[in-house]
């Protein structure tokens, strides 16, 4: 079992089928594997079939066609197998009611229920209350915190007991962004544990500290894959110049962006342009010269980012919601 991929997928296809709109295929296919120690995570718009994929991972939906399987066994979509239950801690996109438990209570008996001695759970709880910052609310009914809390909480459950895999399906969606790090590192942590963590998110740069290895899904299929490195590698070729003029500048964003030439956007103030990487100093430095004093506020150049190669090979869909 410690030499098998956590979770192997194999061709997976999933087409949803009602009167209004039959044959709608929300993954044409997917294939990827995840393996304990790593991070993996699912990119891309809404409606690329993102969540689609991962409620089949965790047998809330049965595949059309393909394979998966968890540690070498195939997943079978029903709710009689417990192995998924066993093995893999699951935060779905949506906030489900909670109960009239309270916060600590909520986290310790997740622990509990997934074999660990009342004294440990104890003592995770505990730690997860302070890297969540929940140790304010620790006593207060889960139906009595804002959507934010409640997630929190709900993160907290995923991490209790310590299961092999976690899948986590937008994990900061209506999260402070001051923990939005600590959130990232906390499940970097789990996967340098030996976890396998698959994260499912549309928010690129974040993500993209945390993430090995990268799935980007479009219309339903896998459109690139690989490590952000390799995937940035893809365009290194060119960098991205910003421009941002001073409000009393007197120069036309319009001009600065002739001078610049193809593949210029502007707005507002603003010009943002891809130009060949070989040429980007010149041609800033060809810009900064010609413009009056006081007329540019900020340049930058930027080389590719991974939220650059989501931007280039995505497109949009349907919401999923509307495949259901």
């Amino acid at each position: 079992m410690a030499n098998l991929p956590a979770y192997e997928v194999r061709n997976l296809r999933k087409v949803y089928r009602n009167d209004k709109q039959p044959g709608i295929v929300a993954n044409d296919g997917v294939s990827f594997s995840v393996r304990g120690g790593e991070t993996f995570g699912l990119l891309g718009p809404n409606g690329s079939g993102k969540s689609t994929v991962v409620k089949q991972l965790v047998g809330l939906l049965a595949p059309s066609s393909g394979e998966i399987r968890l540690f070498g066994d195939p997943v079978i979509a029903r709710r009689d197998d417990c192995r998924i239950g066993r093995s893999v801690a699951y935060l779905p996109q949506t906030i489900p009611a909670l109960g009239e438990l309270r916060v600590g209570e909520a986290i310790r008996w997740m622990g509990m229920l997934r074999g660990l001695p009342r004294t440990v759970a104890d003592r995770e709880t505990e730690e997860l209350l302070e890297a969540l910052q929940l140790g304010g609310v620790v006593d207060r009914g889960l139906r009595k915190l804002s959507g934010g809390q409640r997630r929190l909480v709900q993160i907290g459950m995923t991490l209790a007991g310590r299961l092999p895999v976690l899948i986590l399906d937008e994990p900061t969606a209506d999260i402070d962004p001051a923990l939005r790090r600590r959130i990232w590192s906390l499940l970097a942590g789990r996967a340098r544990s030996g976890a396998a963590v698959i994260l499912v998110t549309h928010d690129v740069a974040e993500a993209e500290h945390v993430l090995d290895r990268v799935s980007i899904l479009d219309r339903g299929r896998v459109v690139a894959e690989g490590t952000p490195a390799q995937l940035k590698a893809n365009l290194a070729h060119r960098t991205r110049l910003e421009i941002a003029l001073a409000e009393e500048s007197a120069l036309d964003p319009r001009t600065v962006a002739d001078e610049i030439g193809s593949e210029t956007r502007v707005h507002g103030r603003h010009v943002s342009a891809w130009v060949p990487a070989d040429l980007a100093v010149r041609i800033l430095e060809k810009i900064m010269s010609g413009a009056p004093e006081g007329a540019l506020e900020d340049v930058r150049l930027i080389t590719p980012t991974l939220e650059d190669v989501y931007l280039e090979v995505g497109g949009h869909l349907l919401d999923e919601e509307q495949a259901l």
